[in-house]
């Protein structure tokens, strides 16, 4: 039912807010909920590979683990592909604003976050936590475009590929980028 209803609101939503180009990102700074890291992390990305209607996105990070044993933090890495979910419609008599426009994307891809395997204790090592955690990332992505900043909205599901007792399923991030 939820998966119908959003997939309603995308498609609503790719008419209503349809641009004509999307905004080319150099870089950008954030912070992100559960998602790749288990508890939050700060990250820093970076777009390359653009094509007409998708480019690739490179992110890492610095964050913290759910469990308070550990004191160490976690590092967190993704590459994702973003397709855009709301191109250029031809239509004269519709207007399209070329700032403060909103740009949606479908982002998937692969992630993992890296951990000291020994931090709940002096070489206990016994946890079983392995210390790199892939995991595959599917979400949508909101850009809210103005003149000088684009501010980033994304919301993620993260499945871990490797059985893993602390990572997280799904993460909401924030950032802040600029052509």
């Amino acid at each position: 039912m939820f998966a119908r209803l959003l997939l309603i609101f995308i498609l609503c939503a790719s008419c209503a807010a349809a641009q004509p180009y999307y905004t080319r990102i150099r870089g950008a700074f954030g912070a992100e909920i559960f998602g790749i890291a288990p508890k939050g992390t700060f990250v820093a990305e970076a777009a390359f590979g653009y094509t007409k209607r998708s480019f690739w996105d490179v992110q890492a990070g610095i964050g913290a683990v759910s469990q308070p044993e550990f004191r160490s933090p976690a590092f967190s890495a993704a590459l994702t592909h973003c397709f855009i979910l709301n191109p250029y419609k031809r239509n004269s008599c519709t207007p399209h604003p070329d700032h403060y426009a909103i740009e949606t994307y479908l982002e998937a891809g692969i992630a993992s976050f890296f951990v000291d395997r020994y931090d709940r204790g002096l070489h206990s090592g016994v946890n079983g936590q392995p210390a790199l955690t892939p995991s595959g990332i599917a979400g949508l992505r909101f850009n809210l475009v103005t003149d000088r900043w684009i501010y980033i909205l994304k919301i993620r599901y993260t499945p871990p590929l490797v059985s893993n007792p602390i990572a997280s399923q799904a993460g909401v991030g924030l950032a802040m980028g600029w052509r």
